[in-house]
């Protein structure tokens, strides 16, 4: 039977600024749960002090045998991230110089400092303190763009972007308000697409889904793209929500896939080794990404354009989803190729192609970064990939 105590305690602060109203919400948490695998699966947890009747009733609750977990390298000791400075004075000063920039809008700052503990019967025993700080912007004229930034820290990492934030919501609102609407003949048909800065990395976040080996699903290999989920980043930790010590691995390497995302569990199941993607304190652990990175390659994006007859570059992202076998990106702004020229910007819906064949329709891979973050399930997350060309079908 595996027993495992974990206790969460969080400082939360969210600074909001929404049309001609500025808010400050702050609160603090702390919660202990017991999760032991038996014959089942049982979590509990309490905002309480007293925690020994949870474990008791947890063990009576699971049943002896059942569930086997893989040996793994677990954290012992203490671990802490840079913490950064935070002052909600400064935080506001922030907010309100984004919105003197734009006639309305909505930027909500949230300031996270938390502290995790995490001991197991079979030797996790490991403490570990971050902050993570976001950003969430959306700007309104005639059309809304958005952008969301963030990183492990305090304001500092934001008033480093900060210039950059206003440069984006900018450049795209501007190609929105002179946009054309996209031909209602080329709906449907497929085309040479650039995917850059959020859809590149919508687009690797959904195909490394299909890497969870606890709903693995089909995903066939291709070329061109390799592929690492690292702890250092936005999502990172030290170890994961099991007390395994967390490691870089390489996910896809040259469109062929090497290794999935664990937990101890489905690490058993495979015959592999976890190496810290078992996520969730309150619920079982589950296999999921911590911040994935995509390696560059050579091309520039003025080389890809150079290689498409008609097609498309994309930028922004409304959403990205997968249904029915299907990959759907629906992109905020959309500039059209002709004869390898940029011609102008378009009004495009949705971006598509079938998941399990994604890694097959790369064409090109760019060496310029763009980082996007985000939580996934509610845990942090982060991707960082450059621009990548596919052959997609346009709707």
């Amino acid at each position: 039977m595996h027993v495992q105590v974990s206790t969460i305690e969080s400082d939360v602060a969210e600074i909001a600024i929404r049309g001609n109203s500025l808010e400050c919400n702050e609160n603090s948490t702390r919660i202990k749960s017991v999760r032991v695998a038996g014959k089942r699966w049982i979590v509990l947890s309490t905002n309480r002090d007293e925690i020994d009747h949870l474990i008791d009733e947890a063990k009576s609750m699971a049943g002896e045998g059942g569930i086997e977990l893989a040996e793994a390298e677990l954290a012992r000791g203490d671990f802490k991230f840079e913490i950064g400075y935070f002052d909600k004075s400064d935080a506001f000063e922030i907010l309100k110089d984004i919105k003197k920039r734009f006639s309305f809008v909505e930027a909500i700052l949230t300031y996270e400092r938390s502290i995790r503990e995490i001991e197991t019967n079979d030797g996790a025993d490991a403490r570990e303190e971050k902050a993570l700080i976001d950003l969430n912007v959306s700007a309104v004229r005639r059309f809304v763009a958005s952008i969301h930034v963030g990183g492990l820290g305090g304001l500092e990492v934001i008033e480093e972007k900060f210039e950059m934030i206003v440069e984006e919501l900018e450049n795209r609102l501007k190609a929105l308000e002179s946009a054309r609407y996209l031909n209602p003949f080329m709906r449907g048909f497929k085309f040479d697409v650039v995917l850059t800065k959020e859809c590149a990395c919508a687009f690797v976040h959904e195909v490394v889904h299909r890497l969870e080996a606890d709903v693995l699903s089909s995903l066939e290999n291709g070329e061109g793209i390799t592929v690492y989920d690292t702890p250092n980043g936005f999502g990172g930790y030290h170890f994961d929500d099991e007390g395994v010590l967390a490691r870089e691995k390489c996910l896809i390497d040259n469109g062929k896939i090497v290794y999935y995302l664990h937990t101890r569990e489905t690490a058993y199941k495979f015959g592999d080794v976890p190496m810290g993607n078992g996520r969730g304190l309150f619920t079982i652990p589950k296999a999921l990404q911590t911040n994935l990175y995509v390696e560059k390659s050579e091309w520039t994006l003025d080389e890809m354009v150079e290689e498409i007859k008609e097609g498309f570059i994309a930028e922004g992202l409304i959403k990205a989803e997968i249904q029915k076998e299907v990959l759907y990106i629906y992109p905020e702004v959309c500039w059209y190729v002709k004869n390898r020229e940029i011609v102008c910007p378009v009004i495009v819906n949705v971006i598509k192609m079938p998941i399990r064949e994604a890694l097959k329709k790369i064409k090109a891979v760019g060496r310029e970064h763009f980082e996007r973050i985000g939580y996934e399930k509610g845990f942090a997350i982060s991707e960082k990939s450059p621009p990548i060309m596919v052959e997609a079908v346009v709707g």
